[in-house]
C-alpha cells in the first residue's frame, strides 16, 4: 500500500454518502448535495475504497439501470483523473486488520465493511468521514480527532 497518496486533509466518502448523492429519492439527497457542494468549495480531496465503488455500481445497476451504474463509474473516473478522488484498493493486509478490529473491539459493533473503512482511515490518517451511517459515530472511540460530516 502506498502511504504517500494525496490524502492530506482528505474526506472519506462512505457508501451512504455516495448513495445519497446518486439518488434524488434518498431522504438524505438534499443534505448530501448541499454538504458536498460546500465541501467542494473548500477544495477538499476525497478518498474511498474500491469495495465501496463495486457495491454502489451493483446497487445502481440492480435498483435503477445499467446506464446509471455506468454514469456513476464515469463520474468516479473523472474525479480520479482530476485528482479530486483517491480510490484505495484493498489488499489482504487490510482485510486481516479489519477482522482483527472486529475481534479486538467487539463493543464497536462494526460490520466487516465498517471495520474496513476504519482501518483504511487509520492507515491513511484520514480524520473526516462524510457518512449518514450512525455506526460510524463509534470511530471516535478509535481516534478522538475523527469528525463525522454531517455532525449529528
Amino acid at each position: 500500500m502506498d502511504n504517500h497518496l494525496n490524502v492530506q486533509n482528505a474526506i472519506f466518502l462512505d457508501e451512504t454518502a455516495l448513495a445519497a448523492l446518486m439518488n434524488p429519492e434518498d431522504p438524505y439527497y438534499a443534505k448530501a448535495r448541499s454538504l458536498f457542494l460546500d465541501l467542494h468549495d473548500l477544495e477538499r480531496n476525497y478518498l474511498t475504497t474500491n469495495s465501496i465503488i463495486f457495491d454502489l455500481h451493483e446497487w445502481l445497476r440492480n435498483e435503477y439501470s445499467y446506464e446509471l451504474a455506468g454514469y456513476f463509474l464515469n463520474a468516479i473516473d473523472k474525479a480520479v483523473s482530476k485528482g479530486k478522488l483517491t480510490v484505495i484498493t484493498s489488499g489482504p493486509e487490510f482485510e486481516g486488520e479489519s477482522r482483527r478490529l472486529l475481534m479486538d473491539r467487539p463493543e464497536l459493533r462494526f460490520s466487516l465493511s465498517e471495520a474496513f473503512t476504519a482501518v483504511t482511515m487509520s492507515y491513511y490518517q484520514v480524520k473526516r468521514i462524510f457518512t449518514f451511517n450512525r455506526n460510524f459515530l463509534m470511530l471516535s472511540n478509535l481516534d478522538k480527532d475523527i469528525r463525522i460530516i454531517p455532525s449529528t
